[in-house]
């Protein structure tokens, strides 16, 4: 497969998950339909390793690190991404998402203690910019809502998106760690899976599962296309291209959602949501480029004092 449809396949997958989401809703707990979702993943991911002769033996403190990134970016952002759809259409759900990267600027100044640049900041503005223009339009087109169903709403989705940003801190961390990528998503997800099966349990949701075709069609394509495969081809696109070109795909993620939304959950497009979109894209754009002059720039000053300590030496 070309890059181009590797870069295409996994944004497309991805900006499709969302409709998928939708269909989960229903009679079926969302930590069960999320907890559902990830056994799956895990369990296939599981078999893949034990295909390749991986081992799945890890120190205590690395599964203290899994532990974390399945409780961030396999359980409790899924929980309120799932929570979302219930109050807008996915597409509306999936531009949220997409500030992820602007949270992943200062949360890597944070934790990571990444300096700030302009343009990143600059970007982030752009971006909040289209999502405060697009979220206008869709407060308008609810205003037969009640004001506060459409704010817990847009609150629910950007908590979400905090702890995936997070989560994604956790997982750059873990990657530092040198702790292999299958592996840690597949221990990831495993924990993942036991988070909001416990947390159905403490609440008092007892297992419900729908048989219905809508339902178990959606979590199958989120379990094995959304998360294995579309996980699997952004990596080769990863390998391929390096992970600045490869992060490219996230831009597309929230077009392709509206426009899943707008054949099938009769979203429409207003001149509004064609200028928050144009912003939203932008900013992302701007911060990854942002990202990648950063990471050259860190580059040649690693290399440059490298070559002080060599001459230093000799």
């Amino acid at each position: 497969m070309t890059n181009a449809l590797l870069f295409l396949a996994t944004a497309f997958i991805w900006g499709t998950t969302w409709l998928a989401i939708k269909f989960q809703l229903g009679m079926v707990h969302p930590l069960w339909s999320v907890c559902y979702r990830f056994a799956i993943s895990a369990g296939i991911l599981m078999v893949l390793c034990y295909l390749k002769g991986s081992c799945l033996k890890f120190k205590k403190n690395d599964h203290k690190w899994f532990a974390l990134q399945g409780l961030l970016l396999f359980s409790l952002n899924y929980l309120f991404y799932y929570m979302g759809t219930g109050y807008f259409v996915s597409g509306i759900v999936a531009v949220i998402f997409a500030s992820v990267a602007m949270f992943n600027i200062f949360n890597g100044r944070i934790f990571l203690k990444i300096p700030l640049s302009k343009s990143a900041i600059a970007g982030c503005a752009i971006g909040l910019t289209g999502l405060a223009v697009i979220f206008q339009s869709e407060f308008l087109r609810l205003l037969d809502k009640d004001v506060s169903f459409i704010i817990t709403g847009f609150l629910i989705c950007l908590i979400g998106t905090a702890i995936a940003s997070t989560g994604q801190i956790v997982a750059t961390a873990n990657l530092s760690r040198n702790l292999p990528v299958l592996e840690t998503n597949a221990w990831g997800m495993t924990y993942g899976a036991l988070y909001t099966a416990l947390g159905a349990v403490v609440i008092g949701e007892i297992p419900t599962f729908d048989f219905n075709n809508k339902y178990v069609g959606s979590l199958l394509y989120l379990s094995i296309v959304g998360t294995v495969i579309a996980f699997d081809l952004y990596m080769r696109l990863v390998r391929n291209i390096g992970p600045g070109k490869a992060g490219y795909a996230f831009v597309l993620i929230p077009v392709i959602a509206l426009t899943v939304s707008s054949v099938f959950e009769q979203f429409t497009w207003t001149m509004e949501t064609f200028i928050g979109i144009f912003l939203v894209v932008t900013g992302n754009v701007v911060v990854m480029v942002s990202k990648a002059i950063q990471a050259k720039r860190q580059s040649k000053i690693k290399r440059f004092e490298e070559k002080q300590e060599t001459k230093e030496a000799a």
